[in-house]
């Protein structure tokens, strides 16, 4: 899927683009006053991006050794980054199920009848 801007309106009189692709944004801009200054703006966005050079600025880091303590006082290999990641967006998804599934309990108290009361039936007169 290719990448498409948008042009959207936040609040009357101010525009601003976004540049998505497969749902995710790549790019977004700050708001201008005028419509056609959100579009010069994002057309020169659109000529730059095919001739820009990347420029890698960071240093290489030499990779440190095993850290930490195992058990019986052997040193433990350090856990990669993609772990950690990992464990991260697990604990993410659990917390919003659980919450999903609050929620949800929480609609349907809301839009449950509540049970209904039985009238009591007034005494028979007696005769």
């Amino acid at each position: 899927m290719a990448a498409k801007f948008e042009i959207l309106q936040p609040k009357p009189g101010e525009f601003r683009w976004v540049l998505t692709s497969q749902g995710r944004v790549l790019a977004r801009s700050h708001t201008y006053p005028r419509k056609a200054s959100c579009l010069s703006a994002m057309e020169s966005f659109r000529k730059a991006a095919p001739s820009a050079t990347v420029a890698d600025q960071t240093v290489a880091v030499p990779a440190k050794g095993p850290v930490g303590r195992g058990a019986g006082g052997r040193r433990a290999a350090a856990k990669p980054a993609a772990a950690k990641a990992a464990r991260t967006a697990g604990r993410m998804v659990g917390k919003a199920a659980a919450k999903a599934k609050e929620l949800v309990g929480s609609v349907e108290e809301a839009v449950a009848p509540a049970p209904r009361r039985r009238a009591s039936r007034p005494a028979k007169a007696s005769r």
